[in-house]
């Protein structure tokens, strides 16, 4: 079972290209994306997602920087790993099947315009990535279990 997700926000890492082995291109990075919750104080709350494309995918997201507003689109992973403090750490990934920059959505972006950090950019630098477990969140909202039909 796989699952897909679509997110837009700010790379908050520049973007580091290699090449795979076959000689295929591939990037990586890192991105911030502001999503609502009632818990916080501001009403936001930052979800950290990690970013890594192949083929011509990696070569669309090469041309960005730290800083860019992009949308990615594909398979959501979940990773985990034990930190150096020895507690489970747990970190999502994106394989994208699509990157779509802010720049093209936006008409007139250039590229030299971006060079005063916003408010969001400033707040996902200073933030630490959340360590928070899913039960954690906000789940008040109750569903009902029987099928609409």
């Amino acid at each position: 079972m796989t699952a897909q997700i679509s997110a837009y926000g700010r790379l908050v890492a520049d973007v580091q290209s290699r090449t795979t082995g076959n000689g295929n291109p591939m990037a990586f990075t890192r991105m911030a994306v502001t999503l609502p919750c009632q818990k916080a104080e501001n009403g936001e709350a930052t979800f950290w997602l990690a970013v890594t494309a192949f083929g011509r995918q990696a070569q669309s997201l090469a041309k960005h920087q730290k800083g860019d507003l992009v949308s990615v689109a594909g398979n959501m992973q979940v990773n985990q790993w034990t930190g150096n403090d020895g507690g489970t750490q747990t970190g999502y990934q994106v394989i994208a099947d699509s990157v779509i920059s802010a720049r093209t959505a936006r008409p007139g972006g250039k590229k030299g315009q971006q060079g005063q950090a916003t408010d969001a950019l400033r707040r996902a630098q200073e933030q630490q990535p959340p360590t928070q477990a899913y039960e954690d969140y906000d789940q008040s909202q109750a569903y009902d279990e029987q099928i609409p039909f």
